[in-house]
């Protein structure tokens, strides 16, 4: 990566124009304007499937890169507490918020989120640079992060998670994609494929004719999965996305984030 594209640490920046917790510095020079999509494990009222994706605005990062607020769809949420599981390479960042409370006024602030072993309450992100414009011809990306046990969970009855594998593939000039991941969770493994999302303005949506599909030991009695994402970087270098799979059978059902790099 090129020092011009390279951006690390992220200093402490101002989310949108909401005021952040006391003792914040907003800074006012040069601010990461980045896109995120979030999915968390527990359940809000009006906040269902919990995978969402927001539109591209100033996000806040300390001098080691994580996250620390970002503004949902009703105000800001903050987060001062240890950031798991994360990594950011300038183009995209990921992490999980996962032992504590959040603060802020938004829709997901003031939550008590647990994550010790075997408690999977948490928020998961992903957030990236926009694309600048759409690029040509076809892609395959591989994952770069958000694999590690527990960013990939099973809600409160996960004991060990794992993303075995992931691939993605993207046609910029059909606006078409592909997705397949393979998870491991303590009920056993379950395949999540995703045939037809479309491309949108750098976005990964479903759409009416998009088939998305789960398998597992336990899909006897059902499973479903929601997607946001997008693509990231000038040219399309990375990817990030949130799933939620459905289980039918559990009482707690799989979230997580993951982050690709284009090959």
């Amino acid at each position: 990566m090129s020092a011009a594209g390279r951006v690390a640490p992220l200093a402490a920046v101002l989310v949108g124009s909401a005021s952040l917790a006391a003792g914040t510095a907003a800074q006012t020079g040069d601010a990461p304007v980045w896109q995120l999509v979030i999915s968390h494990d527990f359940r809000l009222p009006g906040d269902d499937p919990p995978v969402h994706a927001y539109p591209v605005a100033t996000l806040r990062f300390d001098d080691s890169g994580w996250l620390r607020a970002f503004r949902d769809d009703i105000g800001v949420v903050t987060w001062d507490q240890p950031v798991g599981h994360a990594g950011n390479d300038g183009l995209i960042a990921w992490g999980r918020w996962g032992h504590g409370r959040t603060a802020g006024d938004g829709r997901h602030g003031n939550v008590e989120i647990t994550g010790g072993e075997g408690v999977r309450n948490a928020i998961y992100y992903v957030a990236g640079v926009p694309v600048e414009k759409s690029p040509g011809g076809a892609a395959r990306y591989s994952v770069l992060g958000g694999q590690v046990s527990p960013t990939a969970g099973e809600g409160g009855m996960a004991a060990t998670t794992f993303l075995e594998n992931g691939a993605l593939e993207v046609d910029f000039p059909a606006g078409r994609a592909t997705l397949k991941l393979a998870i491991t969770v303590p009920s056993g493994r379950y395949e999540l494929t995703a045939q037809d999302l479309r491309v949108v303005d750098g976005r990964l949506v479903t759409a009416p004719d998009s088939r998305l599909a789960v398998t597992g030991v336990l899909c006897f009695a059902g499973c479903t999965a929601r997607l946001e994402g997008f693509l990231a970087g000038p040219g399309g270098e990375r990817a990030g996305l949130a799933y939620h799979i459905d289980i039918e059978a559990l009482t707690e059902d799989m979230n997580g984030v993951v982050a690709w790099r284009r090959d």
